[in-house]
């Protein structure tokens, strides 16, 4: 059987309580994430202090989401790359082998390349496990791969670049499909819903640089409205750290300015995410939704394409070429 790779670029993270510290020293010292704007070894220095105190916050909360300490997202990944590798053999008759390859923790890009450079195959697919681009993101996690690897170099397979796949329409249409799941439960049409999408904030600086990540994520919500309907809606920012500026409205500020709006049956949608971890399930389930609910709104989060099907089915989609 033919046989193809693909190579998934991500940032990863922590797999036990003791990772949890190196794992953001690894990415908030690297400037193509975050900069300071103070110099490497400032940075370095700035680094150190911020996982070192994150760390011991940050460790109940991955002991409480049930993974042994671990990120919820790796195991999850590590499920929807199983998956997609049966799917799509299944579907194209060809063999699928995913090779992961983190940013910040292992498997690391020079073991998931040792890996590739030993694997004998025709195409090798290069993505990342991020719908939008983002020069924080996709644009970190090729410009380490280029470091690294000659992408167009003498190989012997052919060479496929997906920078990002977000108006994928199986992937769309499994968004949607888990919004007006969430309208059920509400008990409401969708068009008596309002949706708040989330998104993972990135700095304010790259934005002036012109990062395409808020066009992409106002993209992607304007087809996932049309698919669905939905006629109240608004972005919001998630997750933003560090002595820098970030995308706004927070979802905080958001959140709490609807106490005092005629703003009711809210569905969350976290439009960055395909996946489970400590920003869905502490900081929105735990952390954001309860500022509504405790303030007695109708509230709910869709649920997460993890490795469900559908998603599988989008994400081979996604890499048939």
């Amino acid at each position: 059987m033919k046989k193809d790779v693909l190579f998934i670029m991500g940032m990863g993270g922590p797999d036990s309580i003791e990772a949890i510290e190196p794992f953001l020293f690894n990415l908030f010292s690297d400037k193509d994430i975050i900069d300071f704007h103070v110099g490497s070894m400032l940075q370095t220095f700035i680094a150190k202090k911020i996982a070192a105190k994150r760390s011991k916050k940050l460790a109940p909360e991955y002991l409480k989401m049930g993974y042994n300490g671990a990120s919820p997202q790796n195991i999850i990944h590590r499920r929807i790359f199983k998956a997609l590798e049966n799917h799509y053999t299944e579907n194209t008759g060809r063999h699928l082998q995913v090779i992961e390859a983190n940013c910040y923790y292992h498997p690391f890009f020079d073991e998931a390349l040792n890996v590739l450079k030993n694997t004998e195959c025709e195409k090798v697919i290069f993505t990342t496990v991020y719908p939008q681009y983002s020069l924080t993101t996709v644009e970190a996690c090729f410009n380490r791969l280029a470091k690294l690897y000659n992408i167009s170099g003498n190989n012997k397979y052919k060479s496929v670049v997906i920078p990002y796949w977000y108006e994928n329409e199986k992937y769309c249409t499994a968004i949607s499909k888990r919004i007006l799941d969430a309208a059920k439960k509400l008990n409401k049409d969708i068009k008596d819903c309002h949706v708040l999408y989330s998104a993972h904030s990135v700095p304010l600086s790259y934005v002036e640089k012109g990062d395409p990540y808020p066009e992409h994520v106002k993209h992607h919500t304007e087809i996932i409205n049309k698919m669905t309907g939905i006629k109240s809606f608004e972005t919001a920012y998630q997750s933003k750290v560090g002595p820098v500026k970030w995308l706004h409205p927070t979802m905080i500020e958001t959140l709490e300015s609807y106490k005092e709006k005629n703003i009711d049956n809210i569905i969350i949608v976290p439009i960055s995410f395909i996946s489970d971890h400590i920003e869905t399930l502490i900081e929105l389930d735990e952390q954001l939704i309860p500022i509504l609910k405790n303030a007695g709104k109708n509230i709910v989060r869709i649920e997460s394409l993890n490795d469900s099907p559908d998603f599988i089915e989008a994400l081979s989609n996604i890499i048939t070429i």
